[in-house]
């Protein structure tokens, strides 16, 4: 395996209609179990007239959302961050279904064909700052650009612009969901999760060890299984519930001190 089997693998996929499945997942979700633990709503308005929208504790995965197995340049960045799966919120509908901006944006992302001078990752483009992605993660990080911009002496904007260009995240599972259960054995099952399981294994581990990069794990720790080395941050159980990436977090000062920041 190499970096290119993810790479490849989502730059070929064609996108078609939903379900949005990676071809090679779709023996995984096409069985009789996997039925109940799926939902396809093909717009926003489908979306908003589904009797559980917005339910809490909601297990199934949408697949009428695109997937979005890593956000940002994964060949070029500095900073990894590992994750789950990602979430929902009604955002999502309405960005994808109502906001070609937005969509496109996704697609390039997963196609990794990155318009010069765009933020490759999106959630830190203030353009989509109505999206819950832009609320999510830069409320994790916004203390740490906050010290990078004093720290370089540079306005704000600017410290985060340069954070979103040296940093990537990678889902274990790409597809989204409100909360996320196991039942389905995903996590061994899908072909797709075994892509980023390998990207890692095979191309980021070589990057922390030649010094080019690191590696923060915020969930499902074991299920990455990576080794105990220089460059790599663990989160315990605890840490992996808020998975905080604030200064004075595993996370955020792993971060400042790849900058040379003080911590």
């Amino acid at each position: 395996m190499s970096k290119t089997n993810l790479l490849k693998a989502w730059a070929e996929w064609k996108l078609g209609s939903a379900p949005f499945v990676l071809d090679d997942d779709q023996n995984v979700f096409s069985s009789p179990r996997s039925q109940k633990s799926i939902i396809t709503n093909c717009s926003w308005q489908e979306a908003i007239e589904a009797p559980n929208f917005g339910a809490p504790g909601d297990t199934r995965l949408h697949l009428g959302l695109l997937p979005i197995p890593f956000i940002g340049d994964i060949q070029r960045a500095t900073i990894y961050i590992l994750l789950l799966n990602p979430g929902i919120g009604p955002h999502d509908y309405y960005g994808e279904y109502e906001v070609p901006k937005y969509r496109a944006a996704l697609q390039s992302n997963l196609k990794q064909q990155f318009v010069r001078g765009s933020t490759p990752f999106i959630f830190l483009d203030p353009q989509f700052a109505w999206h819950g992605g832009f609320t999510w993660w830069h409320g994790k990080l916004s203390k740490v650009i906050e010290k990078l911009s004093t720290a370089w002496k540079v306005p704000f904007a600017t410290a985060r612009s340069r954070l979103a260009a040296n940093m990537a995240a990678i889902e274990l599972l790409p597809y989204h969901s409100v909360s996320f259960k196991d039942g389905d054995r995903w996590l061994k099952n899908l072909p797709s999760v075994k892509l980023a399981r390998n990207f890692i294994d095979d191309f980021v581990l070589k990057r922390v060890q030649s010094g080019k990069a690191i590696v923060i794990v915020t969930r499902k720790v074991a299920e990455w299984n990576l080794p105990k080395q220089k460059g790599i941050v663990t989160y315990t159980p605890a840490q992996t519930r808020s998975a905080h990436l604030t200064p004075g977090t595993p996370g955020g000062n792993a971060i400042l001190t790849h900058f040379g920041v003080q911590t």
